[in-house]
């Protein structure tokens, strides 16, 4: 599955597919552009196949309802909705289109990397673990991007060898988006990947 969204700030690029064997995807992802903000939420349920989603997509359906929230309060959210569920991975982060800035979280093993055209990498480190309704500490970053800035978030069931060569060398995510086709072929996991470029 491939889809984009794009307004003037932002252009972006959802590319998704399951596990080879499973009827659904573990993963759930959700992307929203206002005239004021863009919000980006990856999460990946433990494991794979109906439990693995159910977790995955209550965090989905979380962020879409309270995507006007900040993110300290979504990841709250987030982990309260997994009580009594398998448990998922998460990396959700908000841009704010006119103070240039980027507030992000994660936990688990989700990645994300954000190249600006300065020579800048910006490549957190998440916290250990994952969420499960359990009460849990989270590291909120907060950091400003540069017009042209392009990221990346995927999940695990994608290895993308010299994934900071690749932002700073593709001009275009269409670009970028030809290049990964190769690694999603094959796969172990559910796989998910977004890519963005803000404007």
């Amino acid at each position: 599955m491939l889809e984009s969204q794009s307004n003037q700030y932002i252009q972006t690029l959802v590319y998704q597919i399951q596990k080879e064997g499973n009827v659904c995807n573990g993963d759930s992802f959700f992307i929203k552009s206002t005239d004021d903000y863009f919000i980006c939420a990856v999460a990946d349920g433990l494991g794979s196949g109906l439990y693995a989603h159910a977790s995955s997509n209550a965090i989905r359906e979380v962020v879409e309802q309270y995507h006007y929230e900040e993110v300290d309060v979504l990841i709250d959210y987030c982990n309260k909705v997994l009580k009594d569920k398998r448990g998922a991975t998460l990396s959700l982060f908000k841009v704010d289109f006119l103070l240039k800035k980027i507030t992000y979280s994660s936990v688990g093993n989700i990645r994300f990397v954000l190249y600006s055209p300065s020579g800048q990498f910006f490549n957190p480190v998440p916290v250990y673990g994952y969420l499960s309704g359990k009460p849990q500490k989270y590291g909120i970053e907060t950091f400003t991007y540069e017009k042209d800035a392009k990221f990346i978030i995927h999940t695990d069931g994608i290895y993308i060898p010299a994934i900071k060569h690749l932002l700073s060398s593709i001009r275009s995510i269409e670009e970028m988006s030809n290049y990964l086709e190769i690694y999603t072929h094959e796969r172990n996991d559910d796989l998910t990947y977004i890519i963005g470029q803000l404007f």
